[in-house]
């Protein structure tokens, strides 16, 4: 018999959490928030917010999180503290709506060109590696890291008119291709790290 108390004590114990915050749950709130965050991602996806506006709204998702937290840090939410976070969360929504519809856009995605970033991230993992190995002398490396960062240099300039013409990324293809035989030819010549 003792041994059935002490299991029950402890379950007792256990659920203690579970009852203390069964008063606080509210998942109109909590879906709510959810879907806030969805908007806010899908409008960094689609353009329609910048870094900085995401960034802003991002602050105002958690400071109504805190805000929950704090409510309910008493095991209970109260009708009045449900209703300060609805109005926050409508608030919210309208600020997510406002700058998601407002004359601010990211630079279009014709800035990107995913195939010249592959090729420079390979280039750079080509040159660590051929360091790592001994292939790559730390001047040879260090030539080549300095090819790296004039490409990149080229690049921006390229998009800084927010549009990547096709010459200019045939352009960067081509500086990528004779960059990637110079790192092949310098790991493939005979001098060697000591």
């Amino acid at each position: 018999m003792k041994g059935f108390k002490t299991k029950l004590i402890v379950a007792m114990i256990a659920a203690l959490p579970a009852v203390a915050m069964a008063g606080t749950r509210d998942p109109g709130v909590n879906q709510r928030q959810h879907n806030q965050q969805a908007r806010i991602q899908q409008g960094v996806k689609s353009g329609e917010l910048t870094r900085g506006e995401a960034t802003r709204l991002q602050a105002e998702q958690r400071h109504i999180r805190r805000e929950e937290r704090r409510y309910k840090s008493d095991g209970e939410l109260t009708p009045a503290e449900r209703a300060d976070l609805q109005r926050d969360l409508n608030r919210s929504s309208r600020h997510i709506y406002d700058q998601k519809h407002d004359a601010q856009d990211r630079p279009p995605a014709a800035v990107r060109d995913p195939g010249v970033n592959r090729a420079q991230h390979s280039q750079r993992n080509r040159i660590a590696q051929g360091v790592r190995s001994g292939e790559l002398t730390r001047d040879e490396a260090k030539g080549l890291r300095q090819e790296q960062r004039e490409i990149r240099k080229e690049e921006r300039e390229y998009k800084s008119d927010g549009a990547l013409t096709r010459d200019e990324r045939k352009d960067l293809r081509q500086d990528l291709k004779a960059s990637s035989q110079n790192i092949y030819n310098e790991k493939h010549d005979d001098e060697q790290r000591n």
